[in-house]
């Protein structure tokens, strides 16, 4: 294990406070979930830019992991559309292993409410509802993996019983005039995979899974 000298912590410690750092900044960085963000840019494998349209979305660190800015401004699914909701930020490690795709060392499942099982649904605005508090992730990472489509797990094209996965990434909402109205998703149909998006309005059913992170009450598809 590396081991950092007295000279080293007070050169940090020193550059820290010109820049304005408080105790509470300090402690903050040792809690910040995305510290291997902050090596890959010492490392030159990203940098910082300010947030906006044209801020990269991803970066690729080798062929099962990439960098993905959560933060970043997602893009519209349709003309005319707004953003009402974008829930993430900074950078996080997207890896894919042997047991599924996994955003800062924790996996992504496919979550279904009991409501919309078997020959269940329920409509799209009373699953968003349902979806608070969980650990929904957003458009960012759906758009990374469009483009980086050996990432994403085979078992994500269909279901059991052979249907087509419509994935939603609950963190980003889209509306029009009503607010919060649409939700991006992911597909795989005609022989490769594509990009969609629901509105709340209509059934949510067995194949419209939310991509989350896994917890202890998170059922998976």
């Amino acid at each position: 294990m590396s081991s950092f000298s007295e000279g080293q912590t007070h050169l940090l410690m020193d550059a820290l406070e010109k820049k304005g750092f408080t105790p509470s900044h300090v402690t903050k960085l040792g809690q910040f979930s995305n510290i291997a963000g902050i090596m890959a840019v010492l490392d030159g494998q990203a940098e910082i830019r300010s947030v906006g349209e044209d801020m990269p979305r991803w970066i690729k660190i080798d062929e099962n992991t990439i960098l993905v800015n959560f933060g970043a401004a997602p893009k519209l699914p349709f003309d005319g559309a707004k953003l009402e909701q974008h829930l993430g930020e900074g950078w996080s490690i997207v890896q894919k292993r042997k047991k599924g795709l996994y955003v800062r060392g924790i996996r992504v499942v496919l979550y279904l409410s009991h409501r919309q099982k078997g020959s269940n649904h329920l409509k799209g605005y009373e699953l968003r509802d349902e979806l608070v508090g969980r650990a929904v992730l957003n458009a960012n990472l759906l758009d990374a993996l469009y483009e980086n489509p050996h990432l994403i797990p085979d078992d994500w094209r269909e279901d059991s019983g052979g249907n087509i996965r419509y994935i939603y990434f609950w963190g980003t909402g889209f509306g029009g005039r009503g607010g919060f109205e649409y939700v991006r998703a992911l597909c795989f149909r005609v022989g490769g995979w594509d990009c969609s998006y629901g509105w709340l309005g209509d059934d949510w059913n067995s194949n419209g899974s939310a991509a989350v992170l896994a917890g202890p009450s998170v059922r998976v598809s």
